[in-house]
């Protein structure tokens, strides 16, 4: 594997990314006709939701 990790790691490093760019871009597609959401409060929400999905993966592990 590379740099020594498990594939594991890496599907949830996947989800940490895929989840928040899908939030971001259906508030576009539901906000198109104002303009969608501006660059900022995208990354906002990207990190924002980037964390809560972090914090629901470590406290996952954590209950094993």
């Amino acid at each position: 594997m590379l740099l020594g990790l498990d594939a594991q790691i890496w599907k949830l490093i996947l989800v940490l990314m895929v989840f928040p760019l899908l939030a971001v871009g259906v508030l576009n597609l539901i906000f198109r006709k104002r303009g969608g959401i501006e660059k900022h409060w995208g990354g906002v929400l990207f990190v924002l939701l980037a964390g809560i999905v972090a914090v629901l993966i470590i406290l996952d592990k954590v209950r094993l």
